[in-house]
């Protein structure tokens, strides 16, 4: 397909928080490297890492000015050299930036490797969270396998992350006590078949 020259693009250029150092900017269409292919965003949340990341607090610090924007989703449009971003070309995909710009734009260029071709059924607007709170919450309950662990303690557990943990440990058998901050936050987590022991309110506990 023919690519345009140019594509909108939110530029973070300060780590400071502050809202004016977030712009719309048009800039060149990236193309993609050796081992990369080219994303056409769909969709693209916004994470509390993503937040923490603007605000200088994650863990990597990119060189600004820089798109931010962890994960989406979209169809892989071109690729560069490499059999596997070849094969992904015409794919939908959940995807996560690389160490260059990221998804808080129309296109996003970033590692094939970094790409998860995505089932018919799921949506591209479900696609697009399909990759940091899920694989979090499986990598926190591998830990915890790994270490042999029976119970752990989860904070702020009413949040998206928390609610994938409550479920994928009745899944793995790991209990879990889950923290929240509001007893209406602990009924949500019961609804979804969390122990009702195991469910504190840091301020009613």
């Amino acid at each position: 397909m023919m690519l345009p020259q140019t594509m909108r693009a939110l530029e973070l250029r300060a780590y400071d928080g502050r809202p004016e150092s977030l712009a719309l900017i048009q800039k060149p269409v990236p193309r993609p490297g050796p081992g990369e292919v080219l994303v056409q965003i769909a969709a693209s949340p916004i994470n509390p890492s993503d937040v923490a990341s603007m605000r200088g607090l994650y863990s990597v610090r990119k060189p600004l000015p820089v798109v931010p924007g962890l994960e989406a989703s979209g169809v892989i449009v071109a690729a560069g050299s490499g059999l596997f971003p070849r094969l992904l070309v015409g794919k939908r995909v959940a995807c996560y930036a690389g160490a260059g710009d990221g998804a808080w734009a129309e296109y996003m260029a970033t590692p094939a490797m970094h790409c998860m071709p995505l089932p018919k059924t799921v949506t591209l607007d479900q696609g697009s969270m399909a990759i940091v709170n899920p694989l979090t919450a499986w990598c926190l309950l591998e830990i915890a396998r790994r270490g042999k662990h029976i119970t752990v303690v989860h904070t702020a557990a009413a949040s998206a992350l928390g609610k994938m943990v409550a479920r994928l440990a009745q899944r793995r058998r790991v209990h879990v006590i889950h923290i929240v901050r509001r007893p209406a936050q602990a009924e949500i987590l019961r609804t979804l078949g969390a122990d009702a022991d195991m469910v504190l309110d840091s301020i009613g506990a």
